[in-house]
Order: structure tokens, then sequence, then C-alpha cells
């Protein structure tokens, strides 16, 4: 059944608490239709003068009735028969034959009843007015007997005392301990007699951008659009709810036997906030999950709501990285140090395993063989080296590193 129904509008919420913490959305209607407002899966029920289901057909009291049923999804399948004085008879499964027995139907198969060739029919029963049948499918076996029972073990069909009222919040805690995405329902509608010559209920047809939204009939929960129920006649207002956006109300008058249409386009809301970026040293370039957007220090940068991550960057100095959350119409800044690079010192020398101090810090002794030794990440700046070496003279130099630069130095030992 497509999330298109005809239902005349009061609605019931149901909170189930679990393990997921999820809301079971339950609509039922003044004519004690039970409907599932967001559906996984269809199923659609019609009856032989309408197999389309749109319709409202008439019959006469005493003809026979061919009644349909198709799921998209294979699914545990129950009709129940409600007449127009209230009087409900479970239909399948029922104890006819082995095919009324049966109640569960595979997926995109429809199955009739009685069944083709069956010993029995179904035949229009009194009072005249609107009747219906309704069909509940499940991914789970139900029990049914608080709905309608066999009175005795000869009994070919189950019935129900509840009236329709009754039935209809037997059957809403029967489904409400199901998941939202485990059970649907479809209901056919036609007339015993002479059909009406207008209709009591006219059409409201909600749709939105985007859809999904909840739609509340003077405050009431009917629904997710896009979505089509019916009403009495008179006016009415029609909200439009969906988190992230601003709600709408509209009012519309229902005129009866017509369709009235609202539409909505909804504005989403502002989920940024601000952020100002600093740095030391200023004049970075600031990064944000990878587009530029501002060289410190900044002013206000609107962003969207939720983690971002920042990259600072400048010239001599290691880039810095800094992970920051964005909370909707709230401000922050966020600050990085940029550290220098520093500068490099290539240093040559002629005695194997000297020892080495920069600014009286040993920093290494030169290598035998080589008598290479190379200092990195030296601030900017003049340094004093100092080589010492048992049997030879003390070396003692002043040298320059700038930021990102190598300085070559080389250092002549003689002996004692």
């Amino acid at each position: 059944m497509p999330r298109s129904w005809m239902i005349f509008l009061i609605a019931l919420t149901t909170t189930l608490v679990g393990s997921a913490a999820l809301a079971q959305r339950i609509v039922v209607s003044p004519q004690a239709i039970v409907v599932n407002p967001l559906p996984t899966f269809d199923v659609e029920v019609f009856v032989d003068r309408d197999p389309s289901g749109r319709e409202t057909p008439a019959y006469r009291v005493g003809e026979e009735i061919e009644i349909g049923v198709r799921v998209s999804e294979s699914s545990y399948v129950y009709l129940f028969s409600v007449s127009a004085s209230g009087e409900i008879v479970q239909i399948l499964p029922n104890r006819f034959d082995s095919a009324g027995r049966e109640n569960f139907i595979e997926a995109n198969t429809t199955r009739y009843f009685p069944p083709r060739n069956a010993r029995y029919t179904f035949a229009v029963d009194p009072p005249n007015g609107l009747a219906k049948v309704i069909a509940v499918a499940s991914k789970r076996e139900l029990d049914t007997r608080d709905l309608a029972q066999f009175s005795t073990e000869r009994d070919f069909q189950a019935t129900s005392r509840l009236g329709e009222d009754g039935f209809a919040r037997a059957l809403s805690i029967v489904v409400q301990p199901l998941p939202q995405d485990a059970w649907v329902t479809s209901t056919a509608l036609y007339y015993v007699g002479t059909r009406p010559q207008q209709s009591a209920y006219g059409t409201l047809s909600a749709t939105s951008e985007p859809r999904d939204a909840e739609v509340f009939v003077d405050g009431q929960f009917a629904g997710f659009t896009p979505l089509t129920f019916g009403l009495r006649p008179g006016r009415y207002e029609i909200e439009f709810r969906r988190d992230g956006f601003t709600s709408e109300r509209q009012t519309v008058q229902i005129r009866p036997g017509t369709a009235a249409q609202v539409s909505s386009r909804l504005q989403a809301l502002s989920r940024d906030g601000t952020v100002t970026f600093t740095s030391s040293p200023a004049g970075a370039d600031v990064y944000v999950d990878g587009r530029f957007v501002a060289t410190t220090p900044t002013g206000r940068i609107s962003l969207s709501e939720g983690d971002h991550t920042a990259r600072f960057e400048i010239a001599g100095r290691r880039t810095s990285t800094v992970n920051f959350t964005v909370q909707r119409d709230r401000h922050r800044t966020v600050e990085a140090t940029l550290a220098a690079i520093g500068g490099r010192l290539d240093l040559t020398a002629n005695v194997g395993n000297a020892r080495v101090f920069v600014n009286g810090n040993e920093v290494g002794r030169v290598p035998s063989g080589t008598g290479r030794l190379v200092l990195d990440e030296l601030p900017d700046g003049v340094h004093e080296v100092v080589v010492i070496a048992p049997g030879y003279e003390t070396h003692v130099s002043m040298f320059r590193v700038r930021d990102g630069q190598t300085t070559t130095l080389t250092v002549r030992q003689q002996r004692l």
C-alpha cells in the first residue's frame, strides 16, 4: 500500500521504551482504522468490484463478494470484515479450508478469499451503509485472540464482540510492541445498499519539500508527507514539522466529495556557529577542512555545526593542526602556535670522536671516518660552537643560522 491512505482523522501516539529508545507512531481513525504512518513495505486489500482499491463500490445485500490481498514483502496477513453496524468477523485465518488456515503470504503474491473454486462463498450482509475490510500484515506472527475468537470448535470464522472502537484499541495494543518497520495496514471500503449522493468526507493531500515531514491536523499527528486522508467538511489548521527546519502552519477548507491540496516548502534552520582564528606568530594562512578561509588574525567566520579541522601555515614555521567543534549559534576562538623550523649546521672536522658543544650544550661527537656532523632545528641567530678532542687544540668559533637554511663550518684542530 503506498503511503496514501483514506483515513478519517484522530491520532494516537505510543512511545516504546527499549534498548533503541524508538518511538512507535500509530494513527487510529474515528472509524476504527489503525494505520502505520511510516511503513517500509506494503499490503493492499481490495474487493472484486474495485481491484485498484481506490474507489468505494456498492453491493446489494446478499450479493457475493470476493476479497483480494497482496504484500510487497513476505509476511503474516490478517483480514477482518467490519460491517456498517460495527460487527467484526475475522476472514483470515479461518477454518473453512487449508488455504484459510495458512495466513503467511509470500512477497508479491496475491491471494483471494474465498479461494478460486472454493466450496463456499462470501455474501454481503446487512445493514446498509459503509463497510470495510481491514488487512494487517506483520513480519512476525501475531496473537489475535484479543481481537477475535472462535466461539466453539465448530466455528469456521472468529468474531469480535469488542465493537469498532474497542477493536481499534485492541489492535493498536497488538502492534505496539512491533518495530515501526515490521507492520502495515490497508483498508478497502464498500457500500452496502445505495451509494450516497454526496460523500460525508472530503480529501486532503499534504505534501512538503523536503518530504517525510510530520503532519498535524488541528494539533493531532496524522502521518508523514506525502500523505492523503479524509476529513469531515470544515476548516482545519495543518502544521508541517521536520527536524532541522522551521515549522509551517496553513489553514484549509475541506468540502464534501472534493480534494484540497496543501503543500509546504520548509526552510532549513541555521546550524552555523562563528569562529575567530589567531596564531603566534600572526600572518598564518588558515585552512578549514582543507579549504582556505583567511589569514590570522581573522574576524568572525561562520562555520557549520559539528567537528572541523583547522590547519595553520606560515613560511619558516612548522604547520600546526587543531581539531575543534562548532556549536550552533555560539562563538569560539581557535588558537595555534607555529614553532620555528630553525636552521641547520653542517660541521666537518678533522678529528674523529671529538666532542661538539653548541652554546655550552653537548650536541654530539664527530663521526670517525666521515668527520661530518649535521645539527638540525637550531634557532635563528648567532651561536657558539666548541670542539674538544684529547691531544688537540680546543676549537671555539661563532656561526650564524637562518630559519630554513644550512650553514657549513669546517674545523681544523692541531695537535698539541
